[in-house]
């Protein structure tokens, strides 16, 4: 896929036709429409345009970062990508070279982007309808894919690897991503373009009496020093929510009865392939 850093850099020939779309809000009808159209394209000079808030519009959280969505655009099938913030496409819209008199530019608006760019309470809504009850956590049946978290490993407690359930403990690349609630989840965890079945938890770890919340995986059959580097968490179930338990011992067990869980859960699902860079249902 040819990214571009801005808009002047986009060869004239793919301002022919420009699909635009706030991808960062990207949920199951919209990505049909956006498969639809990429299988139409054929060979046709296409720039896709993804428009996010920006500093503008900061309240507004995103279920997918930047580097997630060109991943997933980039899975489907384009070809030419730009990012910008919703202040710079509406000063692109008004250009000559994009909007001009001859019609040599012809835009597809969609996930809820218009002319005149986003529109925060539409944004805010419907990001909220994808998630209207997160306790169970069936997100992937409004998203169509499975909901990631991308970003670096770093360094934690270690605590986990005492217990014999050493973790791999993320920091989001992106600060305003929704994080799921607090809990236990089975899962994947993708690393140099390898799939790994996942425990994962989200938490502040109540039984060791700490107070920060940590997004931490605990990966089967895994034992890479991967500090530094980047995974993405893919999550498939939500198992339990976050306990204190009365000893160590305790917490044990029911960490073996959540990987039995997870496993279960997670067998005879496929282990997917090296070029997908995401789970699409």
């Amino acid at each position: 896929m040819q990214i571009y850093q801005d808009f002047y850099q986009v060869p004239k020939d793919f301002l022919q036709y420009v699909v635009a779309g706030t991808f960062f809000q990207l949920k199951k009808d919209c990505l049909k429409q956006l498969q639809g159209i990429i299988s139409g394209v054929n060979n046709e000079k296409v720039l896709f345009l993804d428009v996010y808030p920006g500093e503008s519009l900061s309240e507004i959280k995103i279920l997918l970062s930047t580097k997630e969505r060109m991943h997933l655009l980039e899975q489907l099938g384009v070809q030419e990508f730009l990012s910008v913030t919703d202040s710079e496409f509406r000063e692109i819209v008004k250009l000559e070279n994009f909007t001009n008199s001859n019609g040599n530019a012809k835009i597809k608006y969609m996930c809820g982007l218009g002319q005149n760019g986003i529109n925060p309470s539409e944004a805010s809504n419907f990001i909220c309808d994808s998630f209207s009850n997160t306790e169970k956590f069936h997100w992937h049946k409004q998203l169509g894919y499975l909901y990631p978290l991308t970003g670096e490993v770093v360094y934690g407690n270690k605590i986990g690897r005492t217990i014999g359930y050493p973790t791999a403990n993320l920091r989001p690349d992106d600060p305003d991503k929704i994080i799921p609630p607090m809990g236990v989840y089975a899962g994947w965890v993708r690393h140099n373009r390898n799939w790994h079945k996942s425990m994962i938890n989200i938490g502040i770890r109540p039984t060791l009496d700490l107070e920060n919340v940590t997004i931490e995986a605990h990966i089967f059959n895994f034992s890479e020093d991967i500090y530094g580097q980047e995974i993405s968490i893919h999550f498939q179930n939500r198992i339990r929510n976050e306990m204190r338990f009365p000893s160590m011992d305790a917490l044990k067990d029911q960490l073996k009865n959540d990987q039995k869980t997870t496993l279960n859960l997670l067998e005879g699902k496929n282990m997917f392939s090296p070029k997908d860079n995401f789970i699409i249902l």
